[in-house]
């Protein structure tokens, strides 16, 4: 049977695609070895247009544009600066288009004129410790490393990186407000179930770079001010416990340098995270050649007895085990209906659970 796959593996080969919003410049080469802060490329992007209306200014609707402007596609002008005019008549009837602010003009259109107001600068970092395997033209990079890597649910804030403090001992367990002094400045800190408001503006205040939880409520997607700390979550919205296993795996991550990017995992407008085109998800990188531990699998996508799953509906949201056994025949679930499906060992006790609910852990 094939799984949607969810990757929660305490060592894997990664390969990361780095690209820029828009075309720009890549700073690195292929073999390279690149660290997590490091820029590798860097982009202007436009962020705010105007439109000048010249029909209506020049009350010409079927102005002719090469007849009136002053300035061509590509231009500077100054605030206040001419645009267009009517040319023909006397001096003193002619009208004058002047730019309301400083620009570029960046299209011209039948009767009007997109004028580029203000720019920013992005700067693309690799994101991981690693080596450039790649250069994706005028975009970015692709960078190929080792680690550990936990594909998550959802979150928001972007990216950060730090070294990883556990605050807690269980993955039922809330961060306690308490807890964060100077100890977890520029630091991401782990919890376990979810993270409230309140606990969000405490750790913005403590300089905490990213919190990693098991849940998040959809209200603080539109925080307003939204925080500056990036949060993932790795098992949904609402009120879940972070799975034992996945758990388990971050603890083993406690006082090394790890990777987040919290991103919504669908479009929702006006979110402090944006639209979610990369997954969120959590990571640890070394530029070190090292070997794989015993036990450890790249993992593929068809599940078959013995691999590992996670549920992703009904009453054992969240809980993963390993499948006991494929039977050959749908059996039926509790509310009656005959599915096709797997028996997944959980906590000891065998839970028969639909395929539909099932995602493999690899």
């Amino acid at each position: 049977m094939q799984l949607p796959a969810r990757t929660i593996n305490s060592y894997k080969k990664l390969v990361i695609t780095r690209r820029l919003p828009v075309a720009g410049e890549v700073l690195v080469q292929r073999g390279q070895k690149v660290s997590a802060l490091q820029v590798i490329a860097r982009a202007e992007m436009t962020r705010r247009y105007q439109v000048i209306d010249i029909a209506r200014q020049l009350a010409q609707p079927e102005v002719d544009m090469d007849q009136v402007l002053l300035k061509a596609e590509g231009d500077e002008v100054e605030a206040n600066e001419a645009v267009a005019t009517n040319k023909s008549g006397l001096p003193l009837l002619r009208r004058v288009v002047r730019a309301p602010v400083a620009g570029r003009i960046a299209a011209i259109g039948p009767g009007w004129v997109l004028l580029e107001t203000e720019r920013i600068s992005i700067e693309l970092q690799a994101f991981v410790n690693g080596t450039v395997s790649n250069i994706i033209p005028d975009r970015g990079a692709i960078i190929e490393t080792n680690g550990a890597m936990i594909t998550a649910s959802c979150g928001f804030g972007g990216e950060a990186y730090g070294p990883l403090k556990r605050m807690v001992n269980a993955p039922f367990e809330a961060i306690q407000p308490e807890r964060l002094d100077e100890t977890v400045k520029n630091r991401i800190i782990l919890g376990g179930r979810t993270v409230d408001e309140p606990l969000l503006r405490i750790a913005e205040a403590a300089h905490v770079r990213g919190i990693i939880v098991g849940s998040i409520d959809a209200s603080l997607l539109k925080l307003n001010p939204p925080t500056r700390v990036r949060v993932v979550a790795t098992e949904g919205f609402g009120d879940i416990s972070m799975s034992p296993f996945t758990f388990g795996v971050l603890g083993t991550l406690d006082n090394k340098e790890v990777s987040i990017r919290g991103t919504v995992p669908a479009p929702i407008p006006d979110t402090a995270g944006g639209v979610g085109e990369e997954p969120p998800l959590v990571m640890t990188s070394t530029t070190r050649e090292i070997g794989r531990p015993a036990g450890a699998t790249e993992g593929g996508q068809k599940a078959q007895p013995g691999s590992r799953v996670r549920v992703t509906r009904g009453l054992l949201l969240g809980a993963s085990g390993a499948i006991d056994s494929i039977p050959s025949e749908p059996q039926a679930v509790e509310s009656g209906i005959i599915v096709p499906g797997a028996y997944v060992k959980i906590h000891g006790t065998s839970h028969y659970v639909p395929w539909a609910n099932l995602e493999l852990v690899t």
